[in-house]
């Protein structure tokens, strides 16, 4: 698939707590992924996910287009090519600038980390030469060394930051900031809602919008409850109320400012939960 038709299509508003790592399909790099990438980044809490050539082919390209679109962090490893045919001068493997390349496009620039295990040299391409890449002590891929750069990583990438949210803060209208200020501000748990008891067209349009925008995600309750749903927020639809400055409350800070609304919705979910126990004890959702 076409890069640019995934991300349209594609693009998730929950990011997978993964490490996407880019690097090349030879068994020579699986020591490297197992034993350094993927054990520090579980450390940091992460997974550290590769595509691999052994799927079909007409999957690999969709799997490297989803990982790169919906991990939290790349990781994109610029070593010289162990397939490299030339035994004076290495290269870096084409598929992993191709992925570079789109990761750049696409992501933010906080979001990318690219190492290399060998010194920058006058064979490394020169739009790459100009772009940060980490190089660890004594040429040496090391645990400890890679877990120091995802936790440093980790610890200042903001996503409400990126240029994708502020795009899709600046799209939104009035009715939608709306739905954003009264129902966005609940607490987990207390922010679902639906439109059965809603009259205002716009503000019927406005929720199609929110979805559109991916700040809103529909669930029902699946086969334990089809008839029963509601729209929730997204991670993605978080991150957009952080960029625009509208805080979540927490559970007291609900209880404290909007009493009447707690106890309201308090009491519906305790009610849906005294009836669906009832229909279907034995199931889950």
């Amino acid at each position: 698939m076409y890069p640019k038709h995934f991300f349209e299509k594609f693009w998730e508003s929950e990011q997978k707590n993964q490490l996407f790592v880019c690097m090349p399909f030879h068994n020579n790099c699986d020591s490297r992924f197992e034993d350094i990438f993927k054990t520090a980044a579980k450390e940091v809490g992460l997974e550290a996910i590769r595509v691999k050539e052994d799927i079909k082919p007409n999957e690999i390209k969709s799997k490297i287009l989803d990982g790169i679109a919906n991990s939290k962090l790349i990781l994109i490893d610029l070593s010289n090519d162990p397939k490299s045919s030339c035994k004076h001068t290495h290269h870096i493997n084409g598929n992993v600038l191709y992925e570079a390349g789109i990761s750049h496009a696409m992501r933010e620039p906080e979001a990318i980390i690219m190492i290399r295990e060998e010194k920058i040299d006058d064979n490394v391409d020169f739009d790459i030469k100009g772009m940060t890449i980490n190089i660890p002590p004594f040429n040496k891929f090391s645990k400890e060394w890679l877990f120091e750069l995802l936790k440093k990583t980790l610890d200042s990438y903001e996503w409400y930051r990126s240029k994708r949210v502020e795009a899709i803060s600046n799209s939104i209208d009035d009715i939608c900031l709306k739905f954003l200020l009264q129902i966005g501000r609940r607490p987990d748990g207390y922010n679902h809602f639906n439109t059965l008891t809603m009259e205002n067209l716009l503000e019927k349009q406005s929720i199609l919008r929110l979805l559109d925008l991916e700040i809103l995600r529909f669930k029902t309750g699946k086969e334990r409850a089809p008839e029963e749903h509601a729209y929730h927020w997204t991670s993605f639809g978080r991150e957009v109320m952080k960029y625009l400055g509208i805080p979540q409350f927490t559970l007291e800070e609900f209880k404290k400012e909007r009493p009447e609304e707690y106890e309201a919705i308090k009491k519906a979910n305790e009610e849906w939960a005294k009836n669906h126990s009832k229909r279907s004890p034995n199931k889950e959702n």
